[in-house]
């Protein structure tokens, strides 16, 4: 019986994560941070301000703290609901008691929210070093038949996790490249499901675009200096991974601490390397480095059709 439930297992961890999805891309991979990306350990250059979408739980409240950890003078905290964002500026601070935090309630599609957040970075901070896309929407009828789920979750899905990252990235730009000695970072939360061709049709595509939109990004801002990267915050229980079916509960059981620590790795220095790549937060940093020149010279960890 228990060889019978452990076939199971590995046929089941097969699907959710196959080869091409470069889940384990180096020998070793995380399920919480590994000391030597423990942000408590890093002291970013001050002054660094970073903006977090989405911040009010879950992998955008563990990203604002990690930052606030690492040194961050200036943080930037964004969701729909303010009584979360209390709790989170809190813990933010209990971290970094002289960090200027800003709190600010923001719906990412709509232009006039979007453009409340902007000034308030602008007016309370006067500069913006990382752009943390990370508000995101998980259809609640996507793990269904394509006939079986709703047009109107669809379109959420789509709205939130795309055009809301093109808008906040849009109108956040002018500020973050014209920021002096800024790190001129955009991050954009991705998902292993941009990979597969199965699961939450909705959640799939939106951060397939994503991928590309943070390709994107990179090559057109190049020379402007900017580096952008599409990371894949690992399996974390949240409150959208609720929605996922039962039986992958084991596998949904990453440290929402290694995402926000990934988060500072990737943004403590220029790495102009893995600019418009999509990485995974539960790699080992150690031998994601030491593919290095192989990642460029092959133009690897980007979408490509096989042909």
């Amino acid at each position: 019986m228990a060889d019978t439930l452990k076939l199971q297992d590995e046929q089941l961890r097969a699907r959710l994560a196959p080869v091409h999805t470069g889940h384990y891309f180096t020998g070793h991979t995380y399920k919480s941070p590994p000391e030597k990306i423990n942000p408590k350990n890093v002291r970013l250059s001050k002054p660094y301000v970073v903006c977090i979408t989405g911040a009010g739980r879950g992998l955008g409240a563990a990203t604002a703290v990690a930052y606030a950890q690492a040194g961050a003078s200036g943080i930037v905290i964004s969701s729909r609901t303010s009584s979360e964002l209390d709790e989170v500026k809190k813990q933010i601070l209990n971290e970094a008691p002289n960090c200027q935090v800003t709190a600010q309630t923001c719906d990412v599609v709509s232009d006039a929210s979007v453009m409340e957040l902007v000034n308030a970075v602008e007016k309370e901070h006067g500069r913006l070093d990382v752009l943390v896309n990370n508000a995101g929407y998980l259809d609640r009828t996507g793990f269904v038949p394509l006939t079986e789920g709703e047009p109107e979750e669809f379109r959420r899905t789509m709205d939130v996790n795309v055009f809301g990252a093109y808008l906040v990235t849009r109108a956040f730009l002018p500020l973050l490249l014209n920021t002096e000695s800024g790190a001129k970072v955009v991050i954009g939360l991705s998902s292993m499901s941009s990979h597969v061709a199965r699961y939450s049709i909705a959640m799939g595509l939106s951060k397939l675009a994503l991928n590309r939109f943070i390709e994107f990004l990179a090559v057109e801002y190049k020379n402007q200096g900017l580096m952008a990267y599409a990371l894949h915050p690992g399996s974390v229980p949240t409150k959208m991974s609720s929605h996922a079916p039962v039986n992958w509960g084991k596998f949904i059981a990453d440290s929402p601490d290694l995402c926000g620590a990934m988060v500072v790795w990737l943004t403590k220095e220029k790495r102009p390397w893995l600019s418009g790549r999509y990485v995974a937060a539960l790699w080992d940093t150690d031998e994601l480095e030491a593919q290095k020149d192989e990642i460029v010279e092959q133009d690897k960890l980007k979408f490509r059709m096989v042909v």
